[in-house]
């Protein structure tokens, strides 16, 4: 009997040891996942509107809200005023996690392009007009007046002034003179 009692003991250790294991494992496995659910643990966030806001504005939304800011490019705009944000990704009143970053595209305002304007003052009307074509601009507005030292069908003054101008478009327009009164 002696045999038996031996084998049980063996057994009944081994049994023991396996379950001190087990239990082990499992312990370190629930202690992991929780210490590790505590410390990575990111918070949701709502992500706030910026469209329209100049670029300081939205920083400071965006750094209220727990999140980032990263300027993905630069556009022209003629509605939204320079420096401003035009769009944003993700969109207002998502739900993100904080520190994420909202990708910003800023207006970079209306597109202005350097144009060489060409005295067009005391030429004749036709003059003018074949002057502004080979200058590559656009003949806007003529308005006739009296005047009573310019003559007749020769223009009186333009806008815009004669020089290099930054504008946004190519448009000249004329006062031309009716001839005297």
């Amino acid at each position: 009997m002696n045999w038996i009692t031996r084998i049980f003991s063996i057994v009944l250790k081994s049994f023991a040891t396996l379950f001190f294991l087990i239990f082990i494992v499992i312990a370190g496995g629930v202690c992991a996942f929780l210490i590790f659910q505590n410390v990575f643990y990111v918070p949701d966030t709502i992500v706030p509107s910026v469209i329209g806001n100049s670029l300081e504005v939205a920083q400071e939304k965006l750094y209220t809200a727990g999140l980032q800011i990263k300027v993905s490019g630069e556009e022209f705009n003629d509605k939204i005023a320079h420096n401003s944000i035009m769009k944003q990704n993700p969109i207002a009143g998502s739900i993100v996690k904080e520190h994420r970053e909202v990708y910003v595209v800023v207006s970079k305002g209306g597109k202005f392009f350097t144009v060489s304007i060409p005295d067009l003052r005391n030429k004749e009307l036709k003059e003018a007009t074949a002057i502004i074509e080979e200058y590559g601009l656009t003949l806007g507005k003529i308005t006739y007046t009296y005047h009573f030292s310019i003559p007749k069908d020769q223009v009186i003054t333009q806008v815009p002034e004669p020089g290099d101008i930054n504008t946004k478009d190519k448009t000249v327009n004329l006062l031309v003179s009716k001839g005297s009164y």
